[in-house]
């Protein structure tokens, strides 16, 4: 057997297991879909929910086998106590969360970077901590983290000291697409709270400090980065 073959059998393990939860999310939506229409009704977002899981992790599988195919993927690395950590949290979210894509999004990007072994080694902690942190923001504040990373990366914003916060506000509105910078405080609090933003300044708590990275955290920072290490389509392995 050849080290490609070798390498393309071991692989196939992930694979089995997206598809096996493939197969029986499907079979438990024929199920309820075959239920009493009691049933059905009390279930409605609980179908709902199981879809779009179903979804998520049709999108999973494709991408999966691409980074295989193109051996984007080491050899042993399925094995590897990081991978089983990021498989499992990616997983228990499409099962237990309330699944969309936002936030599926940015776990599959990471999951898919780890598993590429560019960002970090297979023996770090990281990616799976992510991943849980990930989990643990709402669609609203990964818009919000992702539109404050890409202004960070601008000249659109005045460094310096404290500053008053209105002006970041609406810049991360206008940013990020939420039109309204209520939206944005309200998802402001949580990733202060998150450690993810620095906390505002002045006895009113009406002022920012925007330096060094537009009010990013290093973890935050190390997260968008980590996100943004994400090809798509991949670039094939060197030798592949």
């Amino acid at each position: 057997m050849t080290k490609n073959a070798i390498v393309k059998k071991s692989l196939s393990e992930t694979s089995g297991v997206l598809e096996t939860t493939l197969r029986k999310l499907t079979a438990g939506l024929a199920g309820i879909a075959a239920s009493k229409r009691e049933e059905w009704i009390l279930s409605l977002g609980h179908v709902f929910q199981r879809m779009r899981g179903r979804e998520f992790l049709v999108q999973l599988l494709e991408e999966w086998n691409i980074y295989v195919k193109k051996g984007l993927i080491k050899e042993g690395y399925e094995g590897t106590e990081q991978h089983r950590v990021c498989l499992q949290e990616l997983l228990d979210f499409l099962d237990k969360d309330s699944p969309d894509q936002v936030r599926f999004s940015t776990l599959k990007k990471i999951f898919l970077v780890a598993a590429t072994e560019k960002s970090s080694s297979r023996d770090s902690v990281l990616p799976g901590q992510l991943m849980r942190l990930c989990r643990a923001l709402s669609s609203g504040e990964v818009i919000v983290l992702e539109a404050v990373y890409r202004i960070s990366k601008t000249d659109k914003w005045q460094h310096g000291q404290v500053r008053d916060a209105r002006p970041w506000l609406n810049m991360v509105a206008a940013e990020s697409g939420l039109t309204h910078p209520e939206l944005v405080e309200m998802c402001e609090t949580e990733l202060i709270r998150k450690l993810l933003l620095t906390d505002r300044q002045y006895g009113d708590r009406s002022g920012v400090t925007m330096e060094p990275h537009f009010r990013l955290t290093g973890l935050a920072i190390s997260l968008c980065r980590f996100v943004e290490a994400y090809e798509n389509p991949p670039t094939a392995a060197t030798g592949a």
